[in-house]
């Protein structure tokens, strides 16, 4: 205070002085009251700077808080985006399948065996489509109709030797199919296709 003081204190009592050096004469006023009016000032200016530094400060923590209520906003509209999403996602997919209805879709996606009308249960004859009747597929036929038939006969296959032959014997027999599926029509290969892929699940079955 007392650095600020001592310069206003004597401009004030400079400022008696108003002629200068071409002569005159000296202002009115006293050095007490220069003394006052430099002291007057000094205050004002003190408040002035106080009455500055206050409203910083409140415009400061008006930002704060301004700062903190547009964070907590757009939390609770993220949020809320989110929660409308998950339920617009739970709608879209209806109501969540049980274990009881998946062990069913399995069980119906699972490759079938042979039916009654491939194959005869009685004797074990396969019923092959027309088209799998070609001389093409002749060879395989031969294995795999001796296979099921011993198979038949005695409940299993013989040995683990002989039911890998039968199981070769089908699968090549798929792929050769497979491999000519544009020699023939539609319809003739989706009976014979429909047939192998149950006789290639079948035949992994030792036992009839």
């Amino acid at each position: 205070m007392a650095a600020l003081v001592l310069p206003l204190l004597a401009s004030s009592c400079y400022a008696q002085y108003w002629g200068g050096p071409w002569g005159g004469g000296y202002h009115a006023s006293t050095a007490a009251e220069g003394y006052q009016r430099g002291l007057a000032d000094v205050v004002r200016s003190q408040g002035q700077y106080n009455l500055d530094t206050s409203r910083a400060n409140v415009n400061q923590q008006e930002a704060n808080a301004a700062y903190i209520e547009n964070r907590n906003r757009a939390q609770e509209v993220w949020f809320d985006m989110r929660r409308r999403n998950d339920a617009f996602r739970a709608e879209q997919a209806g109501p969540r399948v049980t274990s009881e209805q998946i062990f069913r879709i399995n069980a119906q996606r699972a490759p079938k065996r042979l039916n009654d009308d491939q194959i005869d249960p009685v004797t074990g004859e396969l019923h092959w489509p027309l088209l799998l009747t070609s001389m093409i597929y002749t060879p395989y036929r031969e294995v795999i109709d001796a296979g099921f038939e011993n198979r038949h006969q005695k409940g299993s296959f013989s040995d683990f030797d002989a039911h890998q032959t039968v199981v070769k014997a089908v699968d090549s027999m798929y792929d050769e199919l497979k491999k000519r599926i544009r020699d023939y029509e539609p319809q003739q290969y989706i009976d014979a296709n429909r047939f192998m892929e149950a006789l290639s699940h079948d035949v992994r079955f030792p036992s009839s």
